[in-house]
């Protein structure tokens, strides 16, 4: 798991979490979640209003922290624009503070 520092479309600083993953064997044992929380903490430490991530998968957990999907217009543009559509990443935002 990786946080950068980016600047949004709206000029705003902003996070982007990347890969996020918890090996499937040890899936369902509260790790994501704790990752994820150290995460959004670290991410608010930093002063950004917002978080971005990109899944290919369903999000659920993130969906659990006040993620939702969208914000593609918002995110980072750089990052943005560095995602391979043929992969079908999906976009998720939340906002802190």
């Amino acid at each position: 798991m990786g946080l950068r520092i980016r600047t949004d479309a709206r000029g705003l600083a902003a996070v982007v979490l990347y890969n996020f993953c918890v090996a499937p064997g040890h899936q369902g044992r509260g790790i994501g979640s704790a990752l994820l929380g150290a995460a959004l903490g670290e991410a608010g430490a930093r002063g950004a209003a917002r978080v971005f991530t990109a899944t290919t998968g369903g999000g659920l957990l993130f969906l659990r922290y006040g993620f939702a999907f969208g914000g593609e217009g918002g995110a980072p543009p750089a990052w943005w624009a560095s995602l391979d559509p043929a992969r079908g990443s999906r976009v998720l935002v939340r906002p802190l503070g």
